[in-house]
C-alpha cells in the first residue's frame, strides 16, 4: 500500500467531528464565568491539586491517531519514569467520532488523547477531558509564545484543556526540474496563480479536502479563509471549477507524498510536514537530489495539532508528566525528526536542507498565519455544497 499523509488521515477522519456525529449534550453547571473565549470549568469534572503525587506500578495508557509518536518517545517516558515502575500502552483510533465514542464509555480509562480544535468545544461539554493543571506542567514554558498569550490561542484561551503537539503550514509543493523559474511560485506576485498555470496541464494536484482548496481560492483572492459569506464563497469555487477546466486539475489526499515525488505533478497542495516527512514515508523521494520545493505563502495558512488529558483516566499526574515531556524540547525534536511535523517550542526551530526552509515554521508565523476555524452550520454547508460541485466537474 502506498503511505498515506498523516494530515489528511486526521483531516479526512477529523471532518465532522465538531457536529453531529459528536452530538449535543445538556448545558454544563459551571465552576465559574469563563474568561471571555475560554472553555468552561465544571464543578464536577476540577483540575487536579498541583501538589498531588504521582502514581506508581502504573500504566499510561495513551490513545492517539494511527502512526502517531515515535516508538522511541514512547520509550523515552517509560525509562524517565522507571523508578515509579510505569509502562505505556498506546492504542490507535481512525476517525474522530470513533474515538469519541469510546471516550463516553463509562469503563473507558485512557489517560491522554489527541483531539481536533474543532471537536475540543464539545468534548469539554460532556466532561470527557480534564483541566489542565499548569503546575504539572513545567516545561510548557518552552512552548511559542503565541499559545501562552493571555486571550490565546482562539480555540482554548489560557489552555485550560489542551497544549499543542505540532504546527504545520499549507503551501505550494513544485518540483524544480519540471517548472520554469519564472512560473516558481516565488517569482509569482501571486503565488497561489501557480496552480492555474495552463502550461502544467495535467501536473496540478490539490488535497481532497474542501476547507484547504476553498481556503486556498480564497487567499488567491485576497478574502477571508473562513467567510461563510454565500457569493464570495461562489467566487471561489467558481474558480476551483476554472481550476478544472484549465489544468484538469487532480484531487487526491496522497500527492505530496507520492505524485510530487515521482514527478507526475509539478505542483501540489502541500503541508508542510508531508513533504518534511515524505522523505521517511513517502514514495522513493526525488527529494534527495533537491528537486522537491516548497513556498508558504506570507499568511498563508497554518494550524496545530493538539494533546490534552482524559477526565476518566486513572493517572492525572501521570497523564500530565506526559504532555510534560512532549513539550521538552529534546524529546520534541527527536518526535519531529521521526513524524517531519514540528513541535512549537523552543528558541531555534529545527533547521532542513534543500529547497524545504520554508516548510519550518517560526513564532511569528503563526501570527501572521490564517488558522481554518469551525464554521458555523450555514457556512459549512455552503462550503461543502460548493465543493461537491468541483469534485463533480473534476469527476467529468
Amino acid at each position: 500500500m502506498r503511505p498515506f499523509s498523516r494530515r489528511a488521515f486526521i483531516r479526512a477522519a477529523g471532518a465532522v467531528a465538531g457536529s453531529a456525529v459528536i452530538g449535543a449534550c445538556a448545558p454544563a453547571r459551571m465552576r465559574r464565568p469563563p474568561a471571555a473565549g475560554s472553555l468552561p470549568i465544571r464543578d464536577d469534572n476540577l483540575p487536579i491539586d498541583a501538589g498531588a503525587r504521582m502514581e506508581r506500578d502504573a500504566t499510561l495508557r495513551i490513545f492517539q491517531w494511527r502512526d502517531y509518536l515515535a516508538g522511541d518517545v514512547l520509550d523515552g517516558f517509560a525509562r524517565r519514569h522507571a523508578a515509579s515502575n510505569v509502562q505505556v500502552e498506546v492504542e490507535s483510533f481512525t476517525s474522530m467520532a470513533e474515538a469519541v465514542e469510546l471516550l463516553r464509555r463509562p469503563d473507558a480509562r485512557f489517560d491522554v488523547f489527541f483531539p481536533t480544535i474543532d471537536a475540543l468545544p464539545r468534548l469539554v461539554a460532556e466532561g470527557l477531558l480534564l483541566p489542565l493543571t499548569h503546575e504539572l506542567l513545567p516545561n510548557l514554558k518552552n512552548v511559542w509564545s503565541y499559545f501562552g498569550n493571555p486571550d490565546g490561542p482562539f480555540y482554548d484561551v489560557g489552555q485550560r484543556y489542551s497544549v499543542p503537539y505540532t504546527v504545520y503550514s499549507t503551501g505550494i509543493g513544485w518540483r524544480r526540474d519540471l517548472v520554469r523559474n519564472a512560473d516558481s511560485p516565488g517569482y509569482l506576485a501571486n503565488p497561489y496563480d501557480a496552480y492555474w498555470n495552463e502550461r502544467y496541464r495535467g501536473k496540478v494536484g490539490i488535497y481532497d479536502d474542501y476547507r484547504e482548496a476553498i481556503a486556498m481560492a480564497l487567499l488567491r483572492r485576497g478574502e477571508d479563509p473562513n467567510t461563510g459569506v454565500k457569493p464570495v464563497v461562489g467566487r471561489a469555487v467558481d474558480d476551483l471549477l476554472s481550476l478544472s477546466d484549465g489544468v484538469k486539475v487532480e484531487v487526491s489526499a496522497e500527492g505530496a507524498y507520492h505524485e510530487l515525488q515521482t514527478g507526475e505533478y509539478a505542483f501540489q497542495q502541500s503541508w508542510s510536514g508531508d513533504l518534511l516527512s515524505a522523505k521517511r514515508f513517502g514514495a522513493a523521494a526525488a527529494d534527495d537530489a533537491g528537486l522537491v520545493a516548497y513556498t508558504w505563502p506570507r499568511g498563508g495558512i497554518v494550524g496545530c495539532d493538539l494533546t490534552a488529558i482524559c477526565a476518566r483516566g486513572r493517572n492525572p499526574v501521570l497523564a500530565h508528566a506526559f504532555l510534560d515531556h512532549l513539550m521538552d524540547v529534546g524529546v520534541a525534536m527527536r518526535n519531529f525528526r521521526w513524524n517531519g511535523y514540528q513541535p512549537p517550542v523552543g528558541d531555534d526551530p529545527p533547521t532542513v536542507s534543500g529547497y524545504l526552509t520554508e516548510a519550518i515554521l517560526h513564532p511569528d508565523d503563526l501570527t501572521e498565519g490564517r488558522f481554518l476555524r469551525p464554521l458555523g452550520p450555514d457556512a459549512d454547508a455552503r462550503w461543502r455544497v460548493g465543493w461537491q460541485r468541483f469534485l463533480e466537474a473534476v469527476a467529468r
